[in-house]
């Protein structure tokens, strides 16, 4: 796998998948130049006429394969961190876990993590465990967005829907469809 290389000013753009059968909390990242932005914007709404944004659970399965090819043909790197949890009471445990595990593999030259905006007690959960993982002084800044303002976080919204195809079993095709871009689905053991 020849994975592209990080282009510089890169942001990594992070978004979730929970999956409570088989108990699993997917992580993903994508690292995106900020100006790709109206590009993504564009290119990704003609793909859903019916729509404003794609939304992975929204989609069916062809415009679902048409978003991953779109995305495979974008500059960008991507990385999904797989958590699991025994009961519904501990997602947030898992989120942390997979939260941690992407900010020890930030790259070096990205300076900041845009996470898709939850309510405003979890966004301060997210907030305070990658900030205590950002070191001093911190290698990088985090803060939440709306995915109906950040057309940067429908890439991560895409990926980690199509790594939970994958990792719960139904289909590989659409993983295999952005190999280029991904750096790994990483699965806690």
């Amino acid at each position: 796998m020849l994975v592209r290389p990080l282009i510089p000013g890169s942001v990594g753009y992070v978004d979730e998948s929970i999956h409570d059968e088989p108990g699993l909390y997917l992580v993903a990242v994508v690292y995106a130049v900020p100006d790709l932005a109206p590009r993504v914007g564009r290119e990704l709404a003609e793909l859903i006429p019916t729509a404003t944004r794609p939304h992975w659970h929204a989609e069916d399965g062809p415009t679902r394969l048409r978003l991953v090819r779109a995305l495979a043909t974008l500059p960008v790197r991507a990385t999904v961190y797989v958590c699991r949890f025994e009961c519904r009471g501990h997602k947030e445990a898992s989120r942390r876990r997979a939260l941690r595990w992407l900010a020890l593999d930030v790259p070096q030259d990205v300076r900041r993590l845009v996470l898709d905006r939850r309510q405003e007690k979890q966004d301060e959960s997210d907030r305070k465990v990658l900030r205590g993982m950002a070191g001093r002084p911190p290698r990088f800044t985090v803060e939440h967005a709306s995915s109906a303002k950040e057309s940067l976080l429908w890439l991560s919204d895409i990926l980690v829907g199509a790594a939970a195809a994958r990792v719960t079993g139904r289909t590989g095709e659409y993983v295999a469809a952005v190999d280029s871009i991904l750096d790994g689905v990483n699965i806690e053991s």
